[in-house]
């Protein structure tokens, strides 16, 4: 280790007096940034003549500014178009797949069948594809074919069917219901 990392080394352990700090200007300045300007004060060591010790010890050094490297004649060359790395790409099919999600997808297929079973049970009935309504139950079974989807549950009793055509208020929420679910099915952000 060199001389003046032992120096260092010792005020950075307190085992440097005040004196020696105040005699070398480099060592005072880097006390105060490290212990603060009240540490200087506390010991006696002006901040006023440790920084005209550290000009004074800087200007004895040759050369007109230590941090500037001279430069060619030139400066520097620009780089050529042709030398730059290329523009990072901003498709991003190749690292991810751009498209719907299972559930987007899966929003949009039931509110896609739904439709249609609303659809197809207003104005044709599901009556013609199951077999819950007989005669026996009432005596409107050829001609209430719709199911209500309110009761859907109780297909053998009179109650479950209407006539087809008629619109009610669960058939309007159903519609709302799946229409809802396409909507934010095609707008659902990746």
């Amino acid at each position: 280790m060199s001389e003046d990392g032992n120096r260092l080394k010792e005020l950075l352990d307190g085992k440097l007096s005040a004196q020696e700090i105040a005699d070398d200007p480099v060592l005072a300045s880097l006390a105060e940034r490290i212990y603060g300007a009240d540490f200087l004060d506390n010991v006696g060591i002006s901040r006023g003549e440790t920084k005209r010790a550290l000009v004074e010890q800087f200007s004895e050094i040759e050369g007109e500014d230590l941090l500037i490297v001279d430069m060619p004649d030139g400066g520097l060359p620009l780089p050529m178009p042709e030398d730059m790395p290329p523009n990072p790409s901003y498709d991003l099919d190749d690292e991810h797949h751009v498209g719907r999600t299972i559930r987007q997808k899966s929003r949009i297929i039931f509110g896609t069948v739904g439709i249609v079973a609303v659809l197809v049970n207003l104005f044709y009935g599901f009556g013609n594809f199951i077999t819950g309504c007989d005669a026996v139950i009432h005596s409107t079974c050829t001609s209430s074919m719709k199911l209500n989807w309110i009761d859907f549950f109780r297909m053998d009793e009179h109650i479950a069917w209407s006539p087809t055509g008629e619109i009610g208020i669960p058939d309007v929420l159903l519609l709302v219901l799946c229409l809802a679910n396409i909507i934010f099915g095609l707008r659902a952000k990746n």
